[in-house]
């Protein structure tokens, strides 16, 4: 059946975000931790990741489940807070300020990839596009807007507005019942295997895994193409 809808993940798909959010979190440290503790930022970040996960843990119940999907700065402060006391560096006032610093400067670099405008141009010719994110409201439709990717998608899913993520099927029946389409005229694209390709699958839909870093396929078998780049896409579709 031909496909008629494609969609797409954000972060790490249509736009570069891990490596910028370490840069810019190494970063809020160099200017807001180091300078009252003699400790490398491997130590702080060592920290911060210890943080991290305890907070990643707890988001996923209340009282954190309900914030985080609203606006991701009540969780982020909270880890920073944490990390402060995991390196006895009084937390008053400085944790909001490693926040936001953070937030800041993670903004301010975000950067779509070379390939993504061109292949969305391209698509959006003969196909409908859509998009499904993780994340909380407020800072994923502030990215959307940022990186000026609202005007592509005729429908966004966004986990802090539905209350449910990837891989959970609920989101991407959501999308299918917008676009009244059959399973089978649905391809989506993203650079998690567990997220977007297996969640895709589970509910009839195509994927394809992007895996611009060369890794190793996670089920060999599985019937999905593997992209190296989003130009493979326009390969692949048109």
């Amino acid at each position: 059946m031909r496909v008629q809808a494609v969609g797409f993940d954000l972060d790490d798909t249509l736009c570069l975000y891990m490596p910028i959010a370490q840069r810019a979190r190494r970063q809020a440290f160099a200017e807001l931790v180091q300078p009252l503790l003699e400790q490398d930022i491997e130590t702080i970040e060592q920290a911060y990741q210890q943080a991290f996960w305890q907070m990643m843990d707890e988001i996923k119940r209340e009282p954190w489940r309900s914030r985080y999907l609203q606006s991701g700065e009540p969780t982020r402060t909270e880890t920073m807070r944490r990390m402060l006391t995991l390196l006895n560096v009084p937390s008053d006032g400085l944790a909001e300020q490693l926040s936001a610093r953070y937030l800041q400067l993670r903004e301010s670099q975000l950067q779509l990839f070379e390939d993504t405008l061109p292949v969305l141009n391209a698509l959006r010719e003969q196909y409908r596009l859509f998009l499904i994110t993780n994340g909380p409201a407020q800072e994923q439709r502030r990215e959307l807007r940022l990186l000026g990717l609202e005007p592509y998608f005729e429908v966004v899913a966004i986990e802090g507005e539905l209350g449910v993520g990837k891989p959970d099927p609920a989101i991407f029946l959501h999308v299918q019942e917008q676009l009244r389409l059959d399973p089978k005229q649905i391809l989506f694209v993203g650079n998690s295997w567990e997220h977007d390709v297996q969640g895709a699958l589970r509910v009839g839909w195509q994927a394809a895994w992007l895996d611009r870093e060369g890794m190793p396929v996670p089920e060999p078998n599985a019937p999905v193409p593997v992209l190296r780049s989003l130009q493979e896409l326009r390969t692949l579709l048109l």
